[in-house]
């Protein structure tokens, strides 16, 4: 009985050191000959890995590697039916950086799956969060049992992904009663920040993280830094811009910040507390306050 049990130690060992020696190595998370089924591999694996980037995406590299990209590995198969389906496997610096390249790649229309960290399927392909991995599996055509396919391959690769993710503390500031939050994006620098609003070259500068949510007409933004120094810093820059902004009229200097209106009439107030600013567009200051209150019982409650 020792034996056994020794034996059954020993393998279960084996196989978990297996898996931390792929960690790092994305391409071993790929399925094998026996896990592909009919599909077979159409072109060879291929890996970039830092700023070999660029050579794999053409203008989109940028974003990656603002959040902190370390290597990707790509495949494509193809079945008997000349169906095609395409994994990558991203490979980012931490979990943060991955679920912030989830969240940026997430339309907000997906089907939540119970795959990952987090997950969501589209039309022709899934989206995958784990730990410091963002993974996407596309399918060429939707023919019977290939979405399922898809899950199972995105199955395949998760299998050696050890450990599990948490989301960004900062999410949880703009989580607020009766204000259910669609479309919620977590930021890493400007050039994630102008894909998703341009607020001015340079208005809103040097945060560490930030995030950003929709609830009905409204919108939310909260952008961290390292402390209170760095923020009223770098508010008092954006206080500056915005005041002489060609893309804003109407500023008004508040208590303890600001509000402009964009070209439509649409209000955004600014608030700073602490190492944070807070942005809420769709509301003056008035109907701003109540909403800024609760994201600053947030942030005291996250960060005591």
């Amino acid at each position: 009985m020792y034996r056994i049990l020794m034996l059954v130690l020993f393998v279960v060992g084996f196989i978990q050191m297996e898996k931390l020696t792929a960690q790092g190595n994305p391409e071993l998370y790929l399925p094998t000959d026996e896990q592909r089924g009919n599909w077979a591999v159409k072109d060879s694996v291929q890996t970039y890995a830092d700023e070999d980037l660029y050579l794999y995406i053409d203008g989109g590299a940028d974003v990656y590697l603002e959040y902190g990209f370390k290597k990707v590995a790509s495949c494509k198969y193809q079945n008997p039916s000349a169906n095609r389906m395409h994994i990558e496997i991203y490979q980012m610096k931490d979990p943060d950086a991955a679920y912030g390249i989830f969240s940026l790649n997430s339309t907000g229309l997906g089907h939540p799956l119970d795959l990952g960290d987090l997950s969501y399927q589209y039309d022709y392909y899934l989206d995958v969060w784990k730990t410091s991995y963002f993974i996407r599996c596309t399918i060429s055509r939707k023919e019977a049992g290939a979405l399922d396919t898809l899950k199972l391959f995105a199955s395949v690769v998760l299998e050696n992904i050890i450990g599990e993710g948490k989301e960004p503390l900062i999410n949880g500031i703009i989580q607020l009663e009766n204000h259910p939050l669609k479309n919620l994006k977590y930021i890493r620098g400007q050039i994630a920040l102008g894909n998703i609003f341009n607020f001015g070259q340079g208005s809103i500068a040097a945060f560490d993280q930030g995030v950003t949510a929709r609830s009905g007409d409204l919108s939310f933004y909260v952008f961290g830094y390292q402390d209170d120094h760095k923020r009223r810093e770098w508010f008092a820059s954006a206080k500056g811009k915005m005041y002489s902004s060609r893309k804003f009229d109407d500023f008004v200097a508040m208590e303890d910040g600001f509000t402009v209106k964009d070209k439509t009439g649409k209000s955004f107030s600014f608030k700073p507390y602490r190492q944070f600013f807070i942005v809420i567009a769709g509301k003056d200051w008035e109907e701003a306050k109540p909403l800024f209150e609760e994201m600053m019982k947030n942030i005291d409650q996250i960060y005591p």
